[in-house]
């Protein structure tokens, strides 16, 4: 049986995530092939090029847009960068892949979510915990009417300790736009055809209280009111020294589903010093699975020419919606209505 040719993908932004969304391209995807690279730094696009076995590398964007037969990007900067991108790269007839948050305000959402359609690309954000198999099974028990109308939900983020990023170099509100829009995201999937109305939050420096008077905020609880009567909770902290903590919770009318596990296995030891279990250190070992998942699944979309899975740039758009809520309540101390 011939196999399909595979969808040659380009990458832009050679950092952390793009380097294994890179690595997940050239190693775990069986028809995909990342061809070239592109980041301004550098060396740096050079650099993982070559330690990935990739031929083209490129400083400037729309070099690697004219690369030949390049058929989708991935986008993987830093999120300032993402929307001006995005429209380059739709503008050029790419199918687009762009990691969260699309954008940092709405009217850059809506220009983001009008290029891809005028250009009849594919527009996948990448909300990977919606591929994770826990939240996967969560969200279809949840459709199934397993546990009854949704009532509570709860979705937390807690990133691994020792917490030793430099808070400067932190954009302000990092926690809503780049920590807590996951939760959004899987919040507003956990709740099928509901609208949030309502966005409460509030945030500190707990962390690293001596940053507390610059704006700087490691800690957050965010409470969200749907228009169904459910109430939702999400929280975020930049310092769990136990490991890196990512859960969901939905209770129900008739039960209830809870996803994650910080647990890295079932294996537990017990030994003299007691009962304990290995956690998850890394985002990138965690979700490796959903990672790779959700890239199979925007190679598909490819193929196929249109996006009949995954997380929109609409869906991008109302998770950025509830974070920017969540910045005017902080910054006013009141609820915040949303339209």
């Amino acid at each position: 049986m011939p196999k399909n040719k595979p969808v040659n993908v380009g990458l832009v932004g050679a950092g952390r995530i793009g380097s294994f969304h890179g690595e997940t391209v050239t190693r775990r995807l069986v028809d995909a092939e990342l061809v070239a690279i592109a980041d301004p730094a550098p060396g740096a696009a050079a650099g993982l090029a070559a330690k990935l076995g990739v031929e083209s590398s490129y400083t400037d964007v729309a070099d690697l847009l004219a690369h030949p037969d390049l058929d989708a990007v991935i986008i993987a900067t830093p999120a300032r960068f993402h929307t001006n991108i995005l429209v380059q790269a739709a503008e050029a007839g790419k199918a687009i892949f762009c990691e969260k948050p699309m954008a940092l305000t709405l009217e850059d959402a809506d220009r983001a979510i009008a290029a891809a359609r005028s250009a009849g690309a594919p527009l996948q954000v990448g909300f990977n915990r919606r591929w994770d198999q826990a939240f996967s099974e969560g969200r279809t028990a949840i459709v199934g009417g397993k546990i009854g109308a949704p009532q509570l939900l709860r979705s937390l983020t807690r990133d691994p300790g020792p917490f030793g990023a430099d808070p400067a170099r932190i954009p302000p509100w990092t926690i809503f736009y780049e920590t807590l829009i996951h939760d959004f995201d899987t919040l507003l999937w956990l709740n099928p055809n509901a609208k949030p109305v309502e966005v409460s939050a509030v945030a500190d420096a707990l962390v690293r209280p001596d940053f507390a008077d610059k704006g700087f905020h490691d800690t957050a609880v965010v409470t969200i009111r749907f228009d169904n009567g459910s109430i939702a909770v999400a929280e975020a902290n930049f310092c769990a020294m136990y490991g890196y903590d990512i859960r969901g919770e939905v209770f129900g009318a008739s039960g209830m589903v809870t996803m994650g596990d910080i647990r890295r296995s079932s294996m537990t030891l017990f030994d003299k010093n007691g009962v304990s279990s290995e956690t998850w250190r890394r985002d990138t070992d965690h979700f490796v699975h959903g990672y790779t998942v959700q890239l199979a699944s925007f190679v598909t979309a490819v193929r196929r020419g249109e996006l009949t899975e995954g997380p929109t740039g609409m869906d991008a758009r109302n998770a950025l919606n509830i974070a920017l809520a969540c910045i005017e309540s902080v910054s006013k101390k009141a609820a915040v209505a949303l339209e």
